[in-house]
């Protein structure tokens, strides 16, 4: 086995963004310990092809938390955040050949870095929003995500940055516009859940109670027009007595139900 020059670079751009950071801030030399282990779960996949999506997302989540920690070293713990953003991203659905994907990662993580430049390290705790939203376009397909990503992590850096810091909790509400994929997606509400406050299984009229629908009646809607009927359904409406020789299914037109084919 050999190594592959991807792992190989995902090493190399790990400590080319942490080490010229903590030459600046002497005090967040306990992050050069963060990415010894990130290189060590790098390491891991040395024989596997990363790809450059994976390469790409992984250089922006340490350059930006270097350009957090060269503001200040009290918000070195983003370094934790950074090494588990690896980790994810290593060991996440995330195809090689996805590189929005990855470029959406490392934009996220450089607007953070200008959030907490800007904010002067008070807007550190949004790095826990940025990591989120990164698990998040990690493990997604479809180039919806990424793109919300950019433009609303993007939108609220600008907003902070003109704000001089203020307006942090943005991230939190960039994070859940990405997530749902709102202005490049539909947000799909979550299955398994029966909306019935929209209405779904009435019968169009509001003062009649909800009516459960058999099984021969759920086929009809799926067949678009047609009804069957089972012989060996208790519900069906055939009237065939139980003791029937064999499964018989009757399909007819709801507009001619004397047509039966």
């Amino acid at each position: 086995m050999t190594i592959k020059a991807s792992a190989l670079l995902a090493v190399i751009v790990i400590w080319a963004a942490i080490v010229p950071a903590v030459a600046l801030q002497n005090d967040a030399w306990w992050a050069l310990l963060f990415a010894f282990f990130a290189t060590g779960a790098v390491a891991s996949s040395f024989w596997r092809r990363l790809g450059m999506a994976r390469v790409i997302g992984i250089a922006g989540a340490w350059a930006g938390a270097a350009i957090a920690i060269v503001e200040s070293a009290d918000v070195t713990w983003v370094s934790v955040l950074a090494f588990v953003a690896t980790l994810t991203i290593l060991y996440s659905a995330m195809r090689r050949d996805a590189i929005l994907h990855g470029a959406a990662i490392a934009a996220v993580w450089l607007i953070l870095g200008g959030i907490i430049t800007v904010s002067e390290g008070g807007g550190a705790w949004t790095t826990v929003f940025a990591f989120l939203t990164t698990a998040t376009l990690a493990n997604s397909r479809g180039n919806a995500r990424p793109l919300s990503a950019i433009l609303w992590w993007g939108i609220a850096g600008g907003v902070i940055a003109v704000a001089d810091g203020d307006f942090a909790w943005l991230a939190v509400i960039a994070f859940v516009l990405t997530a749902s994929s709102v202005g490049f997606g539909d947000f799909n509400f979550p299955t398994g859940i029966e909306w019935d406050l929209f209405g779904r299984g009435s019968t169009g009229d509001e003062d009649e109670p909800f009516v459960r629908t058999s099984r021969a009646e759920r086929r009809a809607r799926r067949h678009a027009g047609w009804r069957e009927f089972d012989t060996n359904d208790p519900e069906s409406a055939t009237g065939t007595p139980p003791d029937a020789p064999r499964r018989v299914v009757i399909v007819e037109r709801d507009d001619d139900p004397g047509e039966v084919r």
